[in-house]
């Protein structure tokens, strides 16, 4: 029996009404305080009997601040739960959910039918087993792409899958995900072979966290967007990712160009919708981008532009005027050295989408997170490659010192024209010195220096006292 108590907000109330249950012994073992104005208190027991409700209700109305008190069908989150699954069950795309970790939660019967199981079984089973290139965990933990529009093949029938994070707070914080909504619409095997890009993940860590959230909020604009940055920082996977995030893509086609022979060609006949990316212009001489930004006058508005390059002083005035709205800097690896062990166990476990990855040795992972990588996540990739390789012929598990290629370290500075008249210890306090002037920027304290370069208070004093700098102390 379900029972609605209307009654007045003050302190103890609800001790009181729960008190009248316990001395009639009546088990209640579900309940709801809300209501329209806040003012229900609604109570699940299911062994009361009509003759034990007649006598509770007497004594619920001695209780001062009862208004009102009846009997109910449902019990307001039973009934959105009943109101909610008869939508799902008449709606005739897949629709389902995931927890964090992959796992079904709960779905329809169009879903079922797709994976081909019956209706009680989907709950509790991994979408990895149905969506084996969805990449499930770095989607779900990194909600900024894809989100619409994503191509997927279910036992042969193509989908494209819409889906919406469910987040514990609106913080933004990807630990605040407690899983998301996925929508499967049924697609027409023609809709992709208009080149879709292969939808990846975006490693949200480090600094490419904020990376990620401008990129969602620029993704929703009309704009021409450029993204820069050097080679291998993931300019194409997040020119690829405008599309997957902007609603337009569930309905909406995306061409990619590269340039051939020093030139880019764009097709003369392109739908009015969709997002058109143009990769590496930095690739084309003056001539050519002046033919790419004459040919960009004429497309429709309606499409949206998003090129890449590795910096925007690359571009001719005329092409880079295009392009000034909206940009988006990728960071190097060598800017996010705290993360670096993580990018190299995420991409491990990419090249591992169905089975335990090789683990990475500590010395491994310091020796990853000291080196510069100058070809970026291209480089740590083909390292990682080779050295997975050897690890995989030893028969091992955890990929070591002696699986890792010679590293040839290369500073970038021009010693020789820079260091010309200095003797080396001079060289080396000039270093020093210009290394405490940069970390000096912005800070307050010289302890929290000292905290950060692992050195004590005193050293540093002496250091900066020796350079003739200075910091405020606290």
């Amino acid at each position: 029996m379900r029972v609605e108590i209307t009654c007045a907000n003050r302190v103890g109330i609800l001790h009181e009404i729960m008190q009248i249950f316990g001395e009639y012994r009546i088990n209640v073992t579900s309940g709801e305080l809300g209501g329209d104005s806040g003012d229900k208190v609604y109570l699940l027991a299911p062994g009361m009997l009509t003759t034990q409700y007649q006598a509770i209700e007497k004594s619920l109305y001695r209780v001062p601040g009862v208004q009102r008190v009846r009997r109910i069908s449902l019990l307001p989150l039973e009934r959105r739960y009943f109101e909610l699954d008869t939508l799902l069950q008449h709606v005739t795309d897949p629709v389902l959910s995931v927890d964090h970790a992959g796992r079904v939660i709960a779905a329809n019967v169009a879903a079922a039918r797709a994976f081909g199981v019956s209706l009680d079984r989907v709950p509790g089973l991994q979408l990895q087993r149905f969506l084996p290139l969805m990449q499930v965990a770095e989607l779900l933990r990194d909600f900024a792409v894809p989100r619409f529009g994503l191509p997927v093949v279910v036992r042969g029938q193509n989908f494209r899958v819409d889906w919406s994070p469910i987040a514990l707070d609106n913080t933004g914080d990807v630990d605040s995900l407690a899983g998301a909504v996925l929508r499967m619409q049924p697609a027409e095997k023609s809709e992709f072979a208009a080149g879709l890009p292969r939808p990846v993940a975006l490693w949200d860590f480090d600094l490419r966290r904020e990376t990620c959230l401008q990129l969602q909020d620029l993704s929703e604009l009309n704009s021409p967007l450029l993204v820069c940055g050097e080679a291998g920082t993931g300019k194409t996977t997040f020119a690829c990712a405008v599309h997957y995030l902007s609603p337009a893509a569930a309905r909406a086609d995306c061409h990619r160009i590269v340039p051939q022979n020093g030139k880019m060609e764009i097709p003369k006949h392109l739908r009015s919708t969709g997002t058109l990316i143009l990769e590496d212009l930095h690739q084309l001489d003056g001539e050519a981008q002046l033919t790419i930004a004459r040919r960009l006058r004429g497309l429709p508005p309606s499409i949206r532009l998003v090129a890449t390059c590795s910096e925007p002083r690359s571009l001719v005035p005329a092409l880079a005027q295009h392009f000034s709205a909206l940009s988006l800097v990728l960071p190097p690896l060598r800017n996010m050295r705290p993360a670096l062990p993580r990018f190299a166990e995420t991409l491990l476990r990419q090249e591992f989408p169905d089975q335990e990855a090789p683990v990475l040795a500590l010395e491994v992972l310091e020796l990853i997170r000291r080196h510069d990588w100058p070809q970026n996540f291209n480089g740590l990739r083909d390292y990682l490659a080779a050295a997975l390789g050897s690890c995989k012929r030893r028969g091992a598990s955890t990929i070591d010192i002696e699986d890792l290629p010679d590293l040839t370290v290369s500073a970038s500075l021009p010693w020789r024209e820079w260091g010309r008249g200095l003797s080396y210890k001079e060289m080396m306090e000039q270093l020093e010195r210009s290394l405490l002037s940069e970390l000096l920027v912005g800070r307050s304290s010289t302890r929290e220096l000292a905290k950060e370069l692992g050195i004590s208070h005193t050293a540093v004093a002496n250091k900066l006292r020796k350079y003739g700098l200075s910091a405020h102390k606290k």
